[in-house]
């Protein structure tokens, strides 16, 4: 496997190959609070987004791709990626009415070219980051097994199946400490790390939420954002 360098010695773009590890990670809900707050708030939140990113990048960390609230980083050393997104998502929780990270990490032969990645480990990343819960980080066995760090935990959740992927992936969570409970907005899915003055009781439950906008949207229709079991 040889070393990534985006042009070779005269200045022309080359093609490489190389084992790293990468990361994929999006924003929770991004498509209903664009729906709900509009197009503006959208690239605010997104230029926020990226501004928390490159605060977060370690060591060799760097993005490589963003499509949308869509962002792949890639490093030659997971562990790098591993301190970069758990900072991010402390960043992250930081910042008032913002929305929640889900992210996937895998570790692999990746091929450049054109300023693109190919190969299956970013597939395989991909599943993974859609397996993420919101707030969850998890990780492929081969990640984890490339860490070198007592600065992180894991815990097995099990072996996978993923559309197109050849073999079962076992899948690890990135575990965090002292991960603080906040409430989400259920109309456009932000956190609330500040206490609101919007809220609505309806069936015996107190619900929150970012703006009296948000509170109407809900009161007109509780049922449409909230599972209701009997």
């Amino acid at each position: 496997i040889t070393k990534l360098r985006d042009f070779d010695d005269r200045g022309l773009r080359i093609e490489m190959e190389k084992n790293a590890a990468i990361l994929m990670a999006d924003l929770s809900g991004y498509t209903a609070m664009t729906d709900v707050h509009g197009g503006a708030s959208a690239a605010k939140m997104i230029s926020k987004y990226i501004e928390l990113v490159n605060k977060s990048l370690s060591g060799q960390s760097k993005i490589v791709q963003r499509v949308g609230d869509q962002i792949v980083l890639v490093s030659d050393h997971p562990r790098d990626l591993g301190t970069t997104i758990l900072k991010l998502i402390d960043f992250i929780l930081e910042e008032d009415n913002f929305l929640s990270l889900h992210a996937g990490l895998h570790y692999g032969p990746i091929h450049y070219a054109n300023d693109n990645l190919f190969g299956s480990t970013i597939n395989v990343a991909s599943r993974i980051m859609n397996l993420a819960a919101r707030g969850q980080v998890l990780c492929s066995s081969k990640f984890v097994e490339q860490i070198e760090s007592d600065l992180f935990s894991f815990s097995s959740i099990g072996k996978f199946k993923f559309k197109n992927v050849l073999h079962e992936v076992q899948i690890f969570e990135l575990l965090r400490e002292n991960v603080p409970s906040v409430p989400i907005d259920p109309v456009c899915h932000m956190h609330l790390s500040t206490p609101t003055k919007f809220s609505y009781e309806w069936s015996g439950t107190t619900f929150y939420f970012c703006s009296d906008h948000c509170r109407n949207i809900f009161a007109t229709d509780p049922h449409a954002f909230v599972m209701v079991t009997e």
